[in-house]
């Protein structure tokens, strides 16, 4: 893929799954408040059976099971590097990002990490992620 933006994002997307396949995460639970994700006027994401998922020993971040996701909005565009997943699109309409990460094997299993950062960086609320108790 020749585009530099989506190039930087799945160079860190593979080196966090690098880094959970060989080390795993510092530690994984279950959240019991209900997350929501809008995209482009559209729910990509509700669930109850969300995961936090410790990347690193300071803060979590949140990991959505594949069954609470729209996956008709989500492209696989590459394997990640250690084969445990895939770095993928959210494409809804005219809006796209290309920062989900899919893992398919480990303890991730099934598990989709979107990088709500870059999903942010879109024009005038095309993102939103809403936390109901």
């Amino acid at each position: 893929m020749s585009n530099p933006g989506f190039n930087s994002i799945a160079s860190r997307l593979n080196s966090i799954a690098k880094q959970l396949a060989t080390a795993g995460p510092s530690k994984i639970e279950g959240s019991p408040r209900r997350v929501r994700v809008l995209f482009n006027k559209k729910w990509i994401v509700d669930t109850t059976s969300s995961k936090l998922v410790w990347e690193h020993p300071y803060f979590p971040t949140y990991y959505f099971p594949s069954t609470d996701v729209q996956t008709k909005y989500i492209e696989k565009v590459q394997q990640t590097e250690d084969g445990n997943g895939h770095i993928c699109k959210l494409v809804v309409g005219d809006r796209s990002t290309g920062s989900v990460l899919w893992f398919e094997k480990g303890v991730l299993d099934g598990l989709l990490r979107f990088e709500f950062k870059e999903m942010g960086t879109l024009p005038l609320g095309v993102f939103l992620m809403r936390f109901l108790v």
